[in-house]
């Protein structure tokens, strides 16, 4: 976008952020759909057992091939363990390569507002309405989190 030229809002810087919050908006789409979308997947007992979780462990599918009745009930049981820790560890080791950008962003996004953020003195006759107060106060913890 060139910035001689008006654009949607005629202020570029604005029109600059709400291009860059567009992009954002669009990775965190994507993000979304890679997370809804992610699986994990394990196998034990030379692939006879075959388990699938979401992130977090939660189990979506259990595959036991007939062979495997022939381990017997602790062997069994200790494989469909096996394949669902493991399955568990792909999905978490999944998750966090996805987010890993988004992580990455925030502590970003946080360094970058350290001292940024205006001091909030405000005169008391302004805050009698509680939506104001309610707004000081959040932009008041957003500057004592990041910073003065």
């Amino acid at each position: 976008m060139s910035h001689d030229r008006p654009g949607r809002t005629g202020n570029a810087d604005v029109d600059r952020l709400l291009d860059d919050f567009g992009a954002v908006s669009r990775h965190y789409e994507k993000i979304y759909e890679e997370l809804a979308d992610l699986r994990g997947r394990g196998e034990a007992a030379d692939g006879l057992v075959r388990v699938e979780v979401a992130p977090g462990g939660a189990l979506l599918g259990v595959d036991i091939d007939p062979r495997a009745m022939r381990l017997g009930s602790a062997a069994l049981a200790e494989a469909i363990m096996e394949a669902s820790t493991t399955a568990t560890e792909r999905a978490t080791a999944r998750m966090t390569e996805v987010l890993e950008p988004v992580i990455g962003r925030a502590n970003g996004f946080s360094e970058s507002l350290q001292g940024r953020l205006p001091r909030m003195d405000v005169d008391s006759s302004i805050t009698s309405d509680p939506r104001v107060s309610e707004a000081l106060r959040g932009l008041q913890e957003l500057r004592d989190k990041y910073g003065s």
